[in-house]
Order: structure tokens, then C-alpha cells, then sequence
């Protein structure tokens, strides 16, 4: 495997730009190899020297820059890391102290205790001589020694330390296990540096046939200090000694089990991937069945109408569940594909969490379950024999998958996402981080979901009698028709922008920050008014003839046009970072984008301003009664076109996170390597990379802006060679030249790294 692509596989995307710019080196030692093939192939061995020599003066030039740059941010994490390894170490150190003292502290003898049948100044005398004993008057157990036995207030007391000291435990080895990885990456960023000049100067030294790149790397590279430096190695068994003597009671194979870094490349599990086109395989035999059934079976053996309308209404909201699922599944893979660490961005543990292809399982398994369901509710229906049965199981199936208390089922991912929706339901009280918001998005784009909450509870309690589809029980429930009803259903549409509103609250407390915070609650709180007015519209449509004299309709379409701008003004602005002045050769976009092409953005504002504003159709349907019985159904379109709105939205909110972590170089969660060991054979570790077939790279190929001019050649009477950056004609030309800049026209240039030099500009 060549090295350039080892680099780009095992790089961490955070701090990707203090890198070496392996590949850019060596196309600039492509085109001086090219440029001087003319001297070459006239045996002009004079010149080639030269030219050789002028372009090392750059070259080396160059390497000096990336060493400069390498060694500076080196020294700056390496500074951060022993910081924070002291930080790290005064909490362990705090942590055996507190929990003796919490132990003596319940060790204290006592002999007075409150008794209700002494006097009052003998009460007095136990009560101050229990405060001189336990000095807990000032904590939230005092007012408890007034009333309870002691023994119980010293078990609560023991209880409460205890948990407070497994709390503490807990966030240690979080910090612990963080903090080692954070070194494993840099440990990593020194090898592939040292790695990358050692290949790019031997390179330099074959094509140009000298040994003045293995001269320059033992007088510059082997004597830096992002080389020469063994703080990161020693730190690393610091860690690791410290880790298993005071948190895991010196067993060593559980604390390296816990510290492990999991390796670069997520490794699928063949029975996974077995098992997803297993599924979908199932699923392509379950459309057609469904299509033929659907086309067929239009009554039942009574010759009554199957009942479509309420299919509609029980399985749609758990079509678009699973559908978001499979999406979310595919969202991780373009992410996964593109290098944007989504692990990192979400904050989920990296040496446990669900691939692409386990969300695509989970995805497809629904999916077999949901079309299953359907087929039996319409076989159910057609011999008239409990067909709803079928629909409420496969709810009931959905909840007991998530809900499931075992070890199982991808556990530990439900159980994050459990606790992330509660964090979400209770977003006031709890600090907001980016999985809450992004997860309660989300939600505001299953808002389908919660209108037909109302039907599903309504229809289950009072509209079926769980016999024949045609024995209907007589009872109405009161949210199940009239004002009421709209009111229920408006109640519950609101509930996911209140998740967001109250989100925003929260971070403008904890921050002070107006801006984004209150304004971003203005967007959401701009959907309150959106269904409001809706909710009035349908409310009182009874009490006029004509639809357009309604005049809650025209509030509803002003309100839900202001909301839309609001909104496609923010996901531009700020979800996705686009439309920035400042963009450069990115017309509209911003300086940097991760993602192989533009038209991928472009194409994607088109669509979110069309999807934003698609419910415009809800108008001119309004003044069609024939439409009306569709309406049904082209709700549910609705719920399809925003469920791959929000599903393009990912990909774009999701990079943009991802560069404001590279502006900061914040990669503390990132787990891209494998930890090398402590004695590193550069020169086996180049074999081996250069045999490996095994890891693929991760990223697409990437522009790059090094190689922006070529070189311009004069050729002057005394045969020596000067080399201009601006210049298009040689003083003296000869064939050679002319040759040359025949070859290679001029490229535009932007960033020179030294615009005062016009020797060789590579830039």
C-alpha cells in the first residue's frame, strides 16, 4: 500500500491540515521531474544539476515550513496533554482521601440519640451533642437527625457517599479512557510525520539522484522535537500504570480492556452484512406480494370495502419510523465515507457504538416486519378476522424492541438513545449537548407522527371493538371529534418544536448568548403560531360557507410563510455554514467543504428551499373538494419529502459541526488508530505499509491548492537557469524552453508561501 494513502487513512480528521502535505510534496516532485526531462533526455547533465539544485532550494524551503508547523502544534498539544494529565491526577488523588474520610466519618460513635418520650431541655442536650459529633447542620441531612433514628440517618448518609463516590469513579475512568486516547493520537501524529519526510526525502533522493534529502533529514527531521520527543510514550504508561492501580485495583487486563483503542477501520461483521441483504432481499418478494394483494383483494368475502383509510392512518407513522432509520443508516455511511467523525460529534462511546451496516439491519429487519404486518392485516381483512390486531402488534413489537431490559438487541445503543430522549422531554433541567438538539430535530420532522397519535388511541379505545372491521362500538371519546379533537392534535404537533424551543432556552442560560440562542428559539417558537392559526382554521371551517372567507386561512398561510423563510434562512446560515462572503473559488458556499463536489451543495439548497416550501399545495388542495379525500394520503407524501428533507440536512449539518472541530482541533473523542508500540523500526513500519492491502482510504480524493503554478524556465548566455513566477516568455529562448512552457502553461496562483522570492513558486 503506498504511503500517501496510509496517511489520509490513519490521519485524524481534526487536525488533518498539521499533517505533512505528503501528496503535495510529491507532485511538486513530479512536475520538477517532469520540467527537467528535457535536460534528461539530451544528456544535459549540467543543467539538470542546476535545475535539480534551484528547485531543492524551494523544496527544502518547503519541507522547513511543514517541520515548522509540525513541531509547533506538537508542542502545543503535548502542553495540553500534560495539563491535563495533571488535572487528571489531583482528582485520583482526591479521590482515595474523600472516600476514607466519608468511611471514618460513619465510623464515629454516638450515644445520644432523640428520644420522644424525654423532656424538652433533655432533647436540647441530645440534639447539640449529635451536632458536635456529626457536623452536618449545614448539609440536607441535618434536619433529618431531628427526627429519625440515628441508624437510619447514618445509612442514608452511607448511601448517599457511596454514590457519590461511584458517580466520581465513574467520570475518572471516562476521563481516563479519553485522555489516553487523545494520547494514542498524538503518539500517532509523531509517527506518521516522522514517516512521511522519511519517505518524501527518499523519494527526493531516488528521482533526483543525489543524497541531499537523507543529509537534510538527519540534520532537520531526526533531531525534531515532534520526533526526538518521549513525553507522549511516557505519559501513555503513566496512564496506564496509574489507571490500574487506583481504579482497577491493579488488575492490568481489565484497565488495558477499558483504555483499549479500537482500531482504525471499523471491521463488518460478515453475519451482519449476511443479514442485511438477507432482509432486503425479503423485502423485495413482500412489495410485489403487497402490490398484487392491493390490486386484487378490494373487497372483503362479505363484499364490503377493505379498509384502506384506516390502514393509512395505523401504518404510515411507522413506515416513516423505520424509514428514517434506514436513512440514518446511510447518513452514517456518507459520513463515515467522507471523514467527518460523526463519533466525535455526537460524543457516543467510540469503542462501542452501532456501524452503518447495524443500522441498516436494524433498518431492513423493521422494514420485513412492517411488510409482513401489512400483508397480514390485508389477508385479515379479506376473511374479515381481527385485521387490526395487526397494526397495534407491530407497535407494540416497536416499544418492546425498545424498551427491552436484557443485555440485548444492541443494548447499550438503546439505552443512549433512551437517555438522550429523556434528556430531550426534561430540556430545560438538563445542559444541552449536540445529540439532543440534533435528535430532537430530528423529531420536528416525524411531526406526522405525533398528529396520529390522536387517531391511533382514539380508534383503539372507542372505534373498534377488536371483532369484524364492521362492529363499531358505540362510544365516542370527547378528543375524538369536533374542537376538541383539533385541540388534542395541535397539542401534540406542537410538542417537538417545544422539545427545540425549550433547548434553546436552556443554552441561552447556560451561555448569556442572545445570539444564536433566543434567536433560534424564534424559529421554533414561530411553529406555535403555524398551528395555531392551523388549528383556528379547522375549528371553525364549519361556520363558513366559502373556505376563502375563513379568515384564520390567511393567517395561517402568512404564519407559515414567515416560519419557512425563518427557517431556510437558518439551516443556510447557520446549520450548514453556506452563503459565506468570504467562500472564495466556493461561490456560495464556504472556504472549505468536505464533500467531492459542489454541485452536491448546490443541488441540496435547491431542494431545501423547494421541501421548505412544498406545502404551499395544502392551498390551492383547500379550494378543491375533490381533493379533499386525498388529503389523507398526501399527508403522508408530506411526511416522505420532509422525513429526505431532514435526511439531506444530516449530511451538511453534520459537516459543519465537523469543520468547527477542525477549527479548534478538537479530536478528544476521535478513535481512528491503532496505539503503536513504544520502540517504533521506521524502516519495518514502511515495509509493512507498503505490503499492507488491507485499509482502504477513507476519504475522497481531495483538491489541492500546492501545485497552483508551474515553472517558467530562462535559459540566459551563461546557461544558468532562472526561474520567474509571473513570467510567460524566457529573455533568451531556446527549443528547450519553448518546449517547457509548451508543456506546462501557467496556472493561476492565490497563496504563494514566499511571494517576495521568484525563484520557484509550487503554490
Amino acid at each position: 500500500m503506498k504511503f500517501a494513502e496510509h496517511l489520509s487513512a490513519h490521519v485524524t480528521p481534526e487536525w488533518s491540515s498539521q499533517y505533512i502535505r505528503y501528496d503535495d510534496i510529491k507532485e511538486l516532485l513530479a512536475q520538477a521531474v517532469a520540467k527537467a526531462q528535457p535536460f534528461i533526455d539530451n544528456n544535459d547533465n549540467v543543467l539538470c544539476e542546476q535545475f535539480f539544485l534551484r528547485v531543492d532550494e524551494y523544496f527544502f524551503q518547503y519541507c522547513e515550513k511543514e517541520a515548522t508547523k509540525i513541531n509547533k502544534f506538537f508542542a502545543e498539544k503535548l502542553a495540553e496533554a500534560i495539563n491535563r494529565w495533571e488535572a487528571v491526577q489531583n482528582e485520583v488523588n482526591q479521590l482515595e482521601p474523600t472516600r476514607h474520610q466519608g468511611l471514618h466519618s460513619l465510623k464515629i460513635p454516638t450515644t445520644n440519640t432523640v428520644a420522644v418520650d424525654e423532656q424538652n431541655d433533655d432533647t436540647k442536650s441530645t440534639k447539640t451533642n449529635h451536632h458536635s459529633v456529626h457536623p452536618e447542620k449545614n448539609t440536607a441531612l441535618a434536619p433529618l437527625t431531628w427526627v429519625l433514628p440515628e441508624h437510619f440517618v447514618e445509612r442514608t448518609r452511607e448511601k448517599q457517599t457511596k454514590h457519590i463516590q461511584y458517580r466520581k469513579r465513574k467520570d475518572l475512568k471516562l476521563a481516563f479512557s479519553e485522555f489516553y486516547l487523545m494520547l494514542v493520537l498524538l503518539q500517532n501524529y509523531q509517527t506518521l510525520n516522522f514517516t512521511g519526510f522519511r519517505k518524501i526525502l527518499k523519494k527526493h533522493d531516488k528521482l533526483f539522484q543525489t543524497t541531499r534529502g537523507e543529509e537534510w533529514r538527519k540534520l532537520n527531521i531526526d533531531i525534531a522535537p515532534f520526533h526526538t520527543s518521549k513525553e507522549v510514550e511516557k505519559l501513555i504508561i503513566d496512564v496506564e500504570t496509574k489507571y490500574t492501580e487506583k481504579l482497577e485495583s491493579g488488575n492490568r487486563s481489565r484497565a488495558m480492556k477499558r483504555l483499549r483503542v479500537p482500531p482504525i477501520e471499523e471491521k463488518q461483521s460478515p453475519t451482519v452484512t449476511f443479514r442485511v441483504g438477507f432482509f432486503i432481499g425479503i423485502i423485495c418478494l413482500l412489495i410485489p406480494i403487497i402490490i398484487a394483494l392491493g390490486t386484487s383483494l378490494n373487497v372483503n368475502q362479505s363484499t364490503k370495502p377493505l379498509p384502506w383509510r384506516q390502514a393509512l392512518f395505523l401504518y404510515r407513522s411507522t413506515f416513516l419510523i423505520v424509514l428514517h432509520i434506514v436513512l440514518i443508516g446511510i447518513n452514517v455511511y456518507g459520513w463515515s465515507s467522507s471523514g467527518v467523525n460523526h463519533v466525535l460529534i455526537f460524543e457516543i462511546d467510540p469503542r462501542n457504538h452501532l456501524t452503518y451496516q447495524q443500522l441498516l439491519e436494524i433498518g431492513t429487519f423493521l422494514f420485513v416486519l412492517w411488510f409482513l404486518s401489512f400483508v397480514g392485516f390485508i389477508l385479515s381483512s379479506y376473511f374479515d378476522f381481527f385485521p387490526f390486531i395487526q397494526p397495534f402488534g407491530f407497535v407494540t413489537m416497536i416499544l418492546l424492541f425498545l424498551f427491552n431490559p436484557t443485555h440485548t438487541l444492541y443494548y447499550d445503543a438503546r439505552f443512549w438513545l433512551l437517555k438522550t430522549l429523556g434528556r430531550i422531554i426534561c430540556a430545560p433541567f438538563y445542559r444541552v449537548g449536540f445529540a439532543d438538539f440534533w435528535l430532537a430535530d430530528q423529531l420536528t420532522s416525524l411531526g406526522l407522527i405525533f398528529y396520529d397519535i390522536q387517531y391511533f388511541f382514539c380508534f383503539y379505545i372507542y372505534s373498534v371493538s377488536w371483532w369484524p372491521i364492521y362492529s363499531v362500538s358505540p362510544q365516542i371519546g370527547f378528543f375524538c371529534y369536533g374542537w376538541s379533537q383539533v385541540l388534542l392534535q395541535s397539542f401534540l404537533m406542537i410538542i417537538p418544536a417545544w422539545f427545540r424551543f425549550a433547548q434553546c432556552l436552556r443554552r441561552y442560560r447556560d451561555t448569556k448568548q442572545k445570539f444564536p440562542h433566543l434567536v433560534n428559539a424564534g424559529k421554533y417558537a414561530s411553529d406555535f403560531f403555524v398551528v395555531a392559526t392551523n388549528a383556528a382554521r379547522r375549528a371553525t371551517a364549519v361556520h363558513y360557507i366559502h373556505r376563502a372567507s375563513n379568515p384564520f386561512l390567511y393567517l395561517w398561510i402568512i404564519s407559515a410563510l414567515i416560519a419557512s423563510t425563518y427557517k431556510l434562512i437558518w439551516d443556510f446560515k447557520m446549520d450548514w455554514g453556506v452563503l459565506d462572503k468570504n467562500a472564495g473559488k466556493n461561490k456560495f458556499l464556504r472556504d472549505r467543504i468536505i464533500y467531492p463536489s459542489k454541485i452536491y451543495y448546490y443541488a441540496a439548497m435547491i431542494e431545501d428551499i423547494v421541501f421548505r416550501y412544498i406545502w404551499t399545495i395544502n392551498i390551492f388542495l383547500h379550494f378543491h373538494t375533490i381533493s379533499a379525500e386525498y388529503s389523507d394520503l398526501i399527508g403522508f407524501i408530506f411526511g416522505l419529502v420532509e422525513i429526505f428533507r431532514r435526511f439531506i440536512w444530516n449530511y451538511f449539518r453534520l459537516e459543519n459541526e465537523h469543520l468547527n472541530n477542525c477549527g479548534q482541533f478538537r479530536a478528544v473523542r476521535n478513535i481512528t488508530i491503532v496505539p503503536l508500540a513504544n520502540v517504533v523500526d521506521y524502516k519495518i513500519l514502511e515495509d509493512i505499509i507498503d505490503k499492507d492491502k488491507s485499509i482502504k482510504n477513507r476519504h475522497q480524493s481531495k483538491h489541492h491548492d500546492l501545485i497552483e503554478k508551474t515553472i517558467n524556465q530562462e535559459i540566459n548566455n551563461n546557461e544558468t537557469i532562472i526561474v520567474h513566477p509571473q513570467r510567460t516568455s524566457s529573455i533568451n529562448s531556446n527549443p528547450i524552453t519553448e518546449e517547457l512552457n509548451r508543456k506546462f502553461p501557467i496556472l493561476s496562483s492565490s497563496k504563494p508561501i514566499d511571494e517576495s522570492s521568484e525563484r520557484i513558486v509550487f503554490l
